[in-house]
């Protein structure tokens, strides 16, 4: 059974380790194996941790012949982003930069997952700072997406190495984060599920950050059981005798309601994203969802404040790491350095005027899902491009990071929560996602949907 193990979903071996028949130990040898032989070169994890996962699958093979387990991933190995802290490990956030950072302690989230059981590997490659979402870092390497052998081509960010960590088998699940959408399309371009969760609702404490006001955790996984009781664990939910799991059930695509945005999000798709997701809606046309199309005017306005008063947060994260970018410039890439220092060249009036206009058009948003339906559209408007031609022209670099992040930072923008789950794949063979937008505080009932539909769009993966 071991070749299959990183085929199988986290609850899956999580479910293997209390039955007995996977031995918690030789589960995370398992992984620590595939990784020292799938990435040599460190582009994937930036930084093992095997120690940690030794003695965490050790206390874990004894709890569980105790009968003592602590969740249903209780001894499951997974993948931390390299923005989370891990007491006594480096956290650099992905930049050289900020190598000889020791993190003095754990990330609240992770010392959730750690009272619940489950068994770190590491730390995984990112985006300088998380600052773009193409996944592209030359300064510390970029895993190539594993989808594409003939042209190597870009995994998506700023969650690079935590999504290829998971679609290569090298870890079962991953911890990412989400400004912009930095859960979600590398979730999409690796065909996996991720998770925005509600801004506020998984703490910041221990994780390093890019904007005070839209930074967010979530999960990348193989499917929406294993995003939902990830959620939980990092919601402390489980540990300290409390083994409480989110409620899937109940949720009927036949009595689903969506709505297709005639604004913006479906406009200027590459041909082999819009053929996918298309096929994906129909499919739940035919499963008997009530699906709309409807013009979403705050879209509009998210697209007017940002073009006029610029991207806020910016400015937030020139404020957090200004010491750091200013005295370190040529240790950070290039167009990273550029866009950073854009917000140190806002003004103070620009941002706030742009945070105060968003913060005004997100109720309508969220009260116009609530009337008509959750929001059904396109993860990312393009497929990802390849590595060297990015690499080649800051041009070309600038625009794919503006397309690639059409439809997802309006969920930032806007405060809400939102999922994408897999629904095909383009011509070149890459994955392909569909996202859910749904009002913040929601991240259950969005849980809930994805659940019910994954099987009807997973027909065309």
């Amino acid at each position: 059974m071991g070749g299959e193990w990183h085929r199988m979903s986290a609850l899956a071996l999580g479910a293997g380790i209390e039955s007995g028949a996977i031995d918690a130990r030789a589960l995370t040898e398992y992984f620590l194996e595939r990784i020292e032989e799938a990435d040599a070169g460190r582009t994937i994890y930036l930084r093992l941790t095997p120690d940690r996962a030794r003695a965490e699958a050790e206390a874990a093979h004894r709890r569980a012949r105790a009968g003592l387990r602590l969740s249903p991933l209780d001894g499951v190995p997974i993948s931390w982003k390299d923005l989370y802290d891990s007491a006594g490990d480096v956290t650099s956030h992905g930049t050289p930069a900020l190598a000889g950072r020791i993190a003095p302690r754990d990330a609240t989230v992770l010392a959730r997952a750690t009272r619940a059981g489950l068994v770190c590997l590491g730390k995984t490659n990112q985006t300088e700072f998380a600052f773009s979402i193409l996944g592209l870092n030359p300064k510390m390497g970029t895993p190539p997406n594993p989808f594409d052998e003939a042209v190597p081509r870009i995994p998506g960010g700023s969650s690079s190495g935590a999504a290829v960590s998971v679609s290569r088998g090298l870890a079962a699940a991953a911890i990412g984060s989400d400004t912009g959408g930095s859960v979600r399309v590398p979730a999409a371009w690796n065909g996996l599920v991720g998770l925005k969760t509600s801004f506020g609702l998984l703490p910041l404490d221990g994780v390093l950050g890019l904007s005070t006001s839209m930074d967010s955790v979530g999960p990348l996984t193989h499917d929406v059981a294993d995003a939902s009781a990830l959620f939980a664990v990092l919601d402390g939910r489980f540990g300290a005798g409390n083994r409480a799991a989110p409620d899937l059930a109940g949720a009927d695509p036949a009595r689903a309601r969506f709505v297709l945005p005639t604004t913006l999000v479906w406009e200027a798709l590459d041909p082999g994203v819009e053929a996918a997701a298309r096929r994906a809606v129909e499919r739940l046309h035919a499963a008997g969802c009530a699906i709309d199309e409807a013009p979403v005017p705050e879209f509009d306005a998210v697209e007017d404040l940002v073009g006029r008063f610029g991207a806020y947060h910016a400015g937030e994260c020139h404020a957090l790491w200004h010491d750091v970018i200013e005295a370190n410039p040529d240790l950070i890439y290039a167009p990273i350095y550029e866009r950073i220092r854009v917000g140190a060249e806002m003004s103070a009036t620009d941002a706030a005027r742009a945070k105060q206009g968003l913060d005004a058009v997100a109720p309508a948003l969220h009260a116009r899902i609530r009337r008509h339906g959750v929001l059904l559209m396109p993860t990312a408007s393009q497929s990802p491009p390849p590595i060297a031609d990015l690499e080649a022209d800051a041009e070309v670099y600038r625009t794919a990071n503006t397309a690639a992040l059409r439809n997802t930072r309006i969920g930032n923008y806007l405060n809400c929560c939102a999922l994408t789950l897999p629904c095909g794949r383009d011509g070149n063979g890459v994955p392909v996602g569909l996202m859910l937008m749904a009002p913040p505080g929601e991240d259950e009932r969005l849980l809930r949907l994805g659940r019910a539909i994954e099987p009807v769009i997973a027909a065309g993966t």
